[in-house]
């Protein structure tokens, strides 16, 4: 992706954030944020997951309220009552966690305006012209059926229908929450190429991303906040190094390097035979003791789906599964969890967590037989065995009484990770989108907890739209398309090579 600039800056700021503070009881969340966007141009919103972005984001669209603070909008003081005002207003807020109705159409989500933070829907939406609802999905590539309900629809499509949705509105200020984190390169450029579009008419754009390649390609101006306060506040991107940025973040570097992997021992999970759907070819596959398998391939390709197959997790056409030699029925979660199938799904709202529960509720559900006598939670169980994976995976911050709907998306991921990896006889540990939406120290060490877990002979499986990481992680990499096995690469293989073999080209 190659960097642009737009147009000169303007006089008037389209959005002018000063002073913001808001706590949540003892919890300082923002304490005198600032934010400034220049019409037409798009502005980076940066910081480790609990810097404060998210409850920025919410008080900017009016989904909460500061403690105190000044928010003007074109230069007239605004503080929207709720989101549905701020859309009234051509404030658009696209969040990284979908706020689709999975019952309903493609074209009635499309035609809805609750879009999220609002109240739920009374009655079926007005339809939009079908002609107009397939010019936003065209614009961001999407080639659906509009009669199609959106529960059938992969998560990276349920992105694009969001994405194209929020489009559609009148806009003076798009918020882009994480909005290409289920999305593949290609598509990734065409919503660039709307956000341009959208620029080049006067519209601003808050982009909030943990990808520094998206930053450098999109973004003119940058705000970097740290513990509720902006560290930077809106320099020109083209100013700052990355590592500067990095530094800004974190108050000190953080270096990914290549992992050493461990050596995979004996086969642990073997399946055979799997078929997500009748049509496709049956697949075979075997994940050794202290082995790390990527399973990558492009939206739709059902990599995400075949990786929550081989975790019991989803109902497949046939095959079957075993680990360690003892077969188990494919779809019955149930019994894979019996045999030490640990499970983090790519939707951690509508799957994972249970938001209005503690976080170390959360962390133990499932593990509540460890801590249990009688049917009774054993006083002090809970905390002893789940603590200290708590603290190795930095949940921050570190209130483990605390409703999980209440931590950043990566600290949330945490919390699933560890209710697995607290499992003391885990043997196979499936983890869909690891690391979608989360800042680069939770992603090192997520990503080190992961092969921490192959070092104690953990067979691990990982579906990720993120090919960096797959790379990165992975002993071998399992290519999908059409829902079906189409080859396997070993590690090292180069980006270039591992797109041709996801867009179906192999090399001569």
């Amino acid at each position: 992706m190659t960097r642009q600039t737009r147009g000169d800056p303007g006089k008037i700021w389209t959005l002018e954030v000063s002073g913001i503070a808001k706590n949540y009881g003892a919890t300082c969340a923002l304490r005198n944020a600032s934010l400034r966007l220049r019409p037409g141009k798009v502005h980076a919103l940066l910081g480790e997951n609990g810097a404060g972005k998210s409850t920025l984001v919410k008080i900017v669209v009016g989904a909460i309220q500061p403690d105190r603070g000044r928010i003007a909008l074109n230069g007239v003081p605004t503080l929207f009552a709720g989101v549905r005002q701020a859309i009234a207003a051509g404030v658009i807020p696209i969040y990284q966690h979908l706020s689709l109705f999975p019952h309903l159409s493609v074209l009635e989500n499309l035609s809805a305006f609750a879009i999220a933070g609002a109240a739920g829907l009374r009655a079926r939406p007005a339809l939009v012209p079908r002609a107009t609802a397939r010019a936003w999905l065209d614009a961001v590539g999407l080639g659906c059926d509009l009669d199609l309900p959106v529960e059938r629809l992969s998560v990276g499509e349920r992105q694009l229908v969001e994405i194209a949705r929020g489009l559609g509105q009148r806009c003076t200020l798009l918020v882009l929450d994480e909005p290409t984190a289920a999305l593949t390169h290609d598509e990734t450029d065409r919503l660039f190429g709307v956000v341009r579009r959208l620029c080049a008419e006067g519209t601003a754009v808050l982009f909030i991303s943990h990808k520094f390649d998206e930053i450098e390609a999109l973004a003119d101006d940058v705000t970097v906040l740290r513990d509720g306060v902006a560290v930077i506040d809106a320099e020109p991107l083209a100013s700052l190094s990355r590592a500067e940025l990095v530094r800004a973040m974190l108050g000190d570097m953080v270096e990914p390097g290549d992992r050493a992997l461990p050596q995979p021992g004996g086969p642990v999970l073997t399946a055979t035979g799997l078929r997500l759907g009748p049509a496709d070819a049956a697949a075979d596959i075997t994940v050794r003791a202290g082995e790390i398998v990527g399973l990558a391939g492009l939206v739709g390709s059902g990599a995400l789906e075949l990786a929550a197959a081989l975790a019991g997790a989803r109902p497949v056409a046939a095959g079957t599964l075993a680990v360690r030699g003892e077969a188990l029925p494919a779809g019955d979660r149930v019994r894979a969890v019996a045999a030490g199938v640990g499970y983090v799904p790519a939707d951690r709202h509508a799957e994972g967590l249970f938001g209005p529960l503690a976080a170390l509720q959360n962390a133990s559900s499932s593990t509540v037989a460890l801590f249990s006598r009688g049917g009774l939670l054993r006083p002090g169980g809970e905390a002893a065995a789940l603590m200290p994976w708590l603290r190795r995976l930095n949940l921050h911050p570190f209130q483990p009484e605390r409703p999980a709907a209440g931590f950043s998306g990566g600290n949330q991921q945490k919390l699933l990770l560890s209710r697995n990896l607290a499992v003391p006889d885990l043997r196979v540990l499936v983890v869909l989108e690891p690391t979608r939406g989360v800042d680069i120290a939770a992603r090192e060490t997520i990503h080190d907890a992961l092969v921490e877990a192959a070092g104690r002979g953990v067979a691990v499986v990982v579906a990720s739209s993120d090919l960096d990481e797959v790379m990165a992680l992975s002993h071998r990499i399992l290519v999908v398309r059409h829902g079906s096995l189409d080859g396997e690469l070993p590690r090292g293989t180069g980006r270039a090579a591992l797109m041709d073999r996801l867009a179906g080209r192999r090399a001569a």
